[in-house]
């Protein structure tokens, strides 16, 4: 009787430990989920990170052919305003020879007015009359004679008054047609400045989202600016500023490089804590199947221990989700700021492009380098005379290192080209670039005065901060004077 209680005390042991074990099967199904969901974020935050990569590579590539667009633009509104001073020029010497030809029209018909006269008169006296006349036989036949030479004289005298009345016809009909020009030309270069200001639009809202960290940029270098006492001094010190922030790209390089490797033990953490809660899992499903009463407390023992470890697998977990979304949002900003401080390298160096450079304005050189100016003053640049609103284009590849306003300067646009070359704009009116900005040769960077009577740029171009003769390094253009 005994021993058959006894089994059934067993059962009844058995049945009591059953509900802790069965609980404990749902826990570790949740955290095997947890791991998995948690895997999921991972791989929709590396596919969202490569999309917003593509984004930028395409917002990249337009901004590339906006820039394209808007260097063909600024050649085709220097071209028309070329053209525009060449027709003007053109027209001027048409007037002045209108003048000239009104002149000596006006003579040859005051003479013929005179001639003609006298032949009327004559025209109206009888041949008896002029034989009446108080003269000789012979001074009646020498005039007769003078009369009859003087005749073919007058007749060629009307038709070359008629070839210059012809002339000054055909003078008056070139004048007309070269104001029509003009208009045309004048009509084609207003298109082609309101085309310029929708690219430049079109770019600004494309670069909006930079603006925030340009601001910066630019708060910084104009207080370098107040402090500066001189030019000198202004450039050695945006040459330091470029230096902090070609090491800041390099501290942010290293930081991107450590948040792959956070990425990566993150990974390896969730991979570890995921194997340690199956063989938890496994060794408390082993432990309770071959639970007995001799071994009860030892059991709970283990299923506490597997329940511990899973605890600590789901800790384990949400730590490394924290740490792989921390870690992306820090190497997503790592390389969108290293990108922007990087400075802008040409291609071709700028030291092979001597002579190859284009002149930012179409004019006339007005003032050269190393000669005196009008207040005594040695030309550390050269000034190119242009047209009132000219478009002013970057003389070569590089990035804006100054745009605004500078004592001495007025409006200073300073490009600084890599190797130690600057090139320093000044005179304008208006400067369409932004401080961190990188420039193709070519591209549109500012507008001239309208307001002004002789609208000048002045250019410099420096070597280490030294200012060097500009014109050896600018490739020769078709406007007279450009030395």
């Amino acid at each position: 009787m005994r021993r058959a209680r006894l089994p059934l005390l067993a059962l009844a042991v058995w049945l009591t430990a059953a509900p802790a074990w069965s609980q404990d099967q749902p826990d570790a199904a949740a955290a095997d989920r947890r791991l998995r969901e948690l895997e999921d974020q991972i791989k929709r935050s590396q596919t969202e990170h490569a999309e917003i990569k593509r984004k930028a590579r395409a917002i990249s590539d337009e901004l590339g052919h906006i820039r394209a667009d808007m260097v063909a633009a600024a050649r085709a509104a220097q071209d028309s305003e070329e053209l525009l001073s060449e027709l003007e020029h053109q027209l001027e010497d048409l007037k002045t020879l209108e003048g000239d030809r009104a002149a000596a029209l006006q003579r040859r018909s005051s003479q013929m007015t005179g001639v003609l006269t006298a032949l009327e008169r004559l025209a109206w006296r009888p041949t008896e009359a002029l034989m009446a006349q108080p003269q000789t036989p012979a001074e009646t036949v020498r005039s007769a004679i003078l009369l009859r030479a003087a005749v073919p004289q007058i007749e060629r005298s009307v038709h070359d008054l008629k070839d210059e009345i012809d002339v000054m016809s055909r003078l008056r009909a070139d004048i007309t047609n070269q104001r029509q020009r003009i208009g045309n030309t004048a009509l084609r270069l207003d298109g082609e400045h309101k085309r310029l200001k929708e690219l430049w639009d079109r770019k600004s809202t494309l670069q909006y989202a930079a603006i925030a960290e340009t601001e910066a940029s630019e708060q910084r270098v104009r207080q370098l600016a107040g402090e500066a006492q001189d030019l000198r001094e202004l450039m050695q010190r945006l040459e330091e500023e470029r230096q902090r922030r070609i090491l800041e790209a390099a501290e942010k390089a290293a930081a991107e490089k450590a948040a792959r490797d956070a990425d990566l033990a993150a990974r390896k953490a969730a991979h570890e804590a995921e194997i340690a809660a199956q063989k938890a899992a496994r060794d408390a499903e082993i432990a309770a199947k071959k639970a007995d009463k001799e071994r009860k407390e030892r059991e709970m023992a283990e299923a506490r221990a597997a329940r511990e470890a899973e605890l600590r697998a789901q800790a384990q977990a949400r730590e490394a989700e924290i740490a792989a979304q921390k870690a992306a949002r820090v190497l997503e900003n790592a390389t969108r700021e290293a990108a922007e401080a990087k400075p802008m390298v040409s291609e071709k160096p700028i030291a092979s492009v001597q002579g190859k450079m284009v002149f930012p304005a179409k004019g006339s050189v007005v003032e050269r380098f190393g000669q005196p100016n009008e207040v005594g003053v040695i030309n550390k640049g050269i000034s190119i005379a242009t047209r009132k609103g000219a478009q002013i284009i970057a003389t070569y590849d590089g990035q804006v290192a100054f745009a605004g306003p500078f004592r001495g300067y007025g409006l200073l646009l300073i490009i600084d080209h890599g190797e130690g070359y600057h090139t320093l704009l000044a005179g304008m009116a208006r400067i369409d670039a932004n401080v961190g900005q990188k420039l193709t040769a070519g591209e549109p960077v500012g507008i001239m005065g309208e307001d002004e009577a002789k609208p000048a740029l002045y250019i410099e171009l420096r070597r280490q901060g030294q200012p060097v003769n500009p014109l050896p390094w600018l490739t020769a253009q078709k406007s007279k004077g450009h030395g």
